[in-house]
């Protein structure tokens, strides 16, 4: 069934707006800083050895570049629609080339996961899950991301969320946290929980059985 997307107001796909989103993104979102602390933290509880980590929507690679310094990693898959993006990614994570993959793939088609394989031990995302253009594709990729997990792993997704009443586009463009957590349970994850609100943003994670 087809949807009205709620337009973007970006363009991942012009290399000079990519450079100043990157270049700026930290100044009007200052909360970033303390979710990658967030982030890291909850990677560092995963009793294991080095992680296979999985971002769905790198960006820039800035989360990457602070799970990769502060983490015990040996595989950072990192997937993002925007080739610019991946560029700066790139860049960014040269000195961890022996530990990175880099994989263009749009997430609102529904096969962007093949080839890339399970077996992860840590998914992430942040800001990213919106660009999924409306709350209904939510639910699949909750379940595709579910197949690319190892059992007994986290998902730890970071995005937009509403309040309890939305209203106009966000009310079709994002879910609230408790519609998050139960998609996440419906797509066969346990343990379903908010770990860090920050502005209007809200990182929450999940384990596979």
């Amino acid at each position: 069934m087809s949807v009205k997307e709620v337009r973007s107001d970006h363009d991942f796909f012009d290399p000079a707006y990519v450079k100043h989103w990157s270049e700026s993104i930290s100044r009007y979102r200052p909360e970033r800083k303390r979710l990658f602390e967030v982030f890291a933290a909850e990677a560092a509880r995963i009793k294991k050895g080095a992680l296979s980590v999985f971002e769905l929507g790198c960006g820039p690679g800035f989360l990457a570049e602070a799970l990769l310094a502060t983490c015990e990693i040996a595989r950072y898959t990192l997937v993002d629609f925007s080739p610019q993006m991946l560029d700066l990614s790139r860049s960014r994570l040269a000195k961890f080339q022996d530990r990175t993959v880099f994989i263009r793939a749009d997430f609102k088609k529904a096969d962007w996961a093949a080839g890339i394989g399970a077996g992860f031990d840590l998914i992430v995302s942040l800001q990213a899950v919106h660009e999924l253009r409306h709350a209904s594709r939510i639910p699949n990729l909750y379940a595709q991301l579910h197949s690319l997990l190892l059992p007994g792993r986290t998902i730890l997704i970071c995005d937009h969320v509403n309040s309890s009443s939305p209203s106009g586009q966000r009310a079709a463009h994002f879910m609230t946290v408790e519609e998050h957590l139960s998609t996440f349970k419906k797509a066969g994850f346990i343990n379903a929980r908010e770990i860090c609100p920050a502005a209007d943003l809200s990182l929450m994670a999940a384990e596979k059985p």
